[in-house]
């Protein structure tokens, strides 16, 4: 991790916690989709940190778009430039469909509830506005869709497809329309609860190509009646859910080094998320507890029979 990426998580933090936020610990295992988790009562932020956004992968986004789905959270992109310079503090981009935005824009959202207004992707600088209240006003002035575009010169097509809220409004027509309609329009950019672009949540790869741990353990939540998504690129292996919170795990072998760095941050993101956290490994003897994370051995996989049960054997553990 370069030293300029190191400062700026450090600057992430320090904003985060100064507004109320609980925070995991960095999770500096690799690779990862996600640098940060923060919650803030209802509020669950999976976020990313990057110099320079230009280095996020369409695999790191697509990841943290499924794993932000899984979790109902937020993901987010904060960064400082792209190749081209530095970012817009006003503004939202996207960045393979996740609202990426500056420390400055981040500290005025979650201190100041100062939301932006404005979002640039390709083509310009576009602002979201209420559909409906652009209808009702212009019926209020007695202005046909013709004469309203011809005000602000657009097509007519065009005001039809503002009012459906089917067509983006550049920042320029949306203040025309605000001041020929004399009403605000404009609605501001609410990214601690975008969800981002829905994403099929799916194993990043066919479940009969992978070790047979995994393939065991995919079997067991399956038969357990849980949802599953795998990954590597977070902190945990898989996540499983039947409803509510996740269950994260790590799944490998207590002797790989790997798995032993993951137990930390495994069970900081668990508690920031308000999920169980769970080791499943393959020794068939083990402690049933590693850095306050339960174990299970994969032979007692077999004898588990119901979503309840496995909880109940989480929590037993966890408090010995």
């Amino acid at each position: 991790m370069t030293r300029a990426r190191s400062r700026l998580i450090e600057e992430v933090c320090s904003q985060l916690e100064a507004a109320g936020f609980d925070m995991s610990s960095p999770c500096d295992v690799r690779p990862t989709c996600f640098d940060l988790v923060a919650r803030r009562d209802d509020q669950l932020v999976l976020i990313k940190v990057l110099n320079n956004v230009d280095a996020l992968t369409k695999e790191d986004a697509d990841t943290l778009q499924q794993v932000a789905q899984f979790f109902n959270a937020t993901p987010l992109v904060i960064g400082r430039k792209t190749r081209r310079g530095e970012l817009d503090e006003d503004a939202v981009y996207k960045r393979y469909g996740i609202s990426t935005i500056t420390p400055v824009s981040l500290r005025r959202i979650i201190t100041e509830d100062a939301l932006p207004r404005e979002y640039i992707q390709r083509g310009g600088r576009f602002v979201a506005i209420d559909g409906a209240k652009l209808r009702r006003a212009r019926l209020e002035r007695r202005m046909s869709k013709h004469d309203l575009a011809e005000c602000v010169q657009v097509s007519t097509r065009a005001i039809l497809a503002y009012e459906r809220e089917e067509m983006d409004v550049s920042a320029e027509v949306a203040q025309k329309l605000e001041k020929v309609l004399e009403t605000d329009l404009i609605i501001p950019i609410d990214i601690l609860r975008d969800r981002g672009a829905t994403s099929q949540v799916t194993p990043p790869s066919d479940v009969r190509d992978i070790p047979d741990l995994e393939r065991r353990v995919n079997e067991f939540f399956e038969r357990l009646g849980m949802k599953v998504l795998w990954t590597n690129r977070a902190p945990f292996h898989v996540a499983a859910k039947e409803r509510g919170p996740p269950l994260m795990s790590g799944v490998g072998s207590l002797r790989s080094w790997s798995l032993k760095k993951r137990v930390q941050i495994l069970k900081s993101v668990s508690e920031v998320t308000e999920s169980d956290a769970v080791l499943i490994v393959e020794e068939g003897q083990a402690e049933t507890r590693v850095a306050d994370v339960p174990v299970i051995r994969q032979l007692e996989l077999d004898e588990i029979e119901k979503a309840g049960e496995l909880k109940k054997i989480i929590a037993e553990r966890s408090e010995q």
